[in-house]
């Protein structure tokens, strides 16, 4: 297996399982809790993350296929999605292809909302273009039953990932907007709500 990238809460290896392309997503133990605890803890989340990836996948957002949990392990084996992150594609797309990328980003939180999701790390390193669509990965930080405080959370990350890594396009971030509202009958709410989290930012 090949790591890719290793981080705080969890490693991320490449690799092959029954004559699938997988990637491997195990989460790291914590030697400072009780290993049994620790373990529970972390099944806890690897399980929860695979729930809320299928019921996106279900919902008719593209997200990669759980193979298999390990529970001994606090692992998740799931499909490997090949293709640029969105990260890397806007950097050198055309204008219409920002329009183009932009509407997709927007319909699709519309559809994880609409659904009761939220992802909780929406950023365009969490996005990748593969066979002509837009997939969401990595909902570690995601929940079920969101409530319009979170998602406009949502929305508000988001922003803030747009001003940090695309601040060149965002001017251009009421596409993803416009895009969302159109595909979510309670879109006007969320941003209104996101508009207002990022007022409390301003100010505190």
């Amino acid at each position: 297996m090949q790591l890719i990238r290793q981080g705080a809460e969890a490693e991320i290896r490449r690799g092959q399982w029954l004559g699938r392309d997988i990637v491997v997503k195990s989460r790291v133990p914590k030697t400072y809790r009780h290993p049994e605890l620790d373990l529970s803890l972390r099944n806890m989340r690897t399980r929860n993350e695979a729930r809320l990836i299928h019921e996106a996948r279900e919902a008719g957002v593209p997200t990669p296929i759980i193979y298999d949990i390990d529970f001994a392990n606090a692992e998740m084996i799931m499909e490997e999605i090949k293709g640029p992150r969105v990260k890397d594609d806007l950097a050198i797309s055309s204008p219409e292809r920002v329009e183009e990328l932009f509407r997709e980003m927007g319909r699709s939180i519309a559809c994880l909302h609409r659904n009761g999701i939220v992802h909780g790390d929406l950023t365009t390193s969490n996005m990748i273009i593969s066979k002509g669509r837009m997939w969401f990965i990595d909902f570690s930080l995601g929940a079920r039953c969101a409530t319009v405080e979170e998602m406009g959370v949502d929305l508000h990350l988001l922003k803030e990932a747009f001003q940090s890594a695309h601040s060149e396009l965002l001017d251009r971030f009421p596409l993803i907007l416009k895009a969302y509202r159109e595909n979510f009958e309670g879109g006007g709410e969320i941003i209104r709500k996101m508009r207002e989290i990022s007022s409390r930012g301003r100010y505190t």
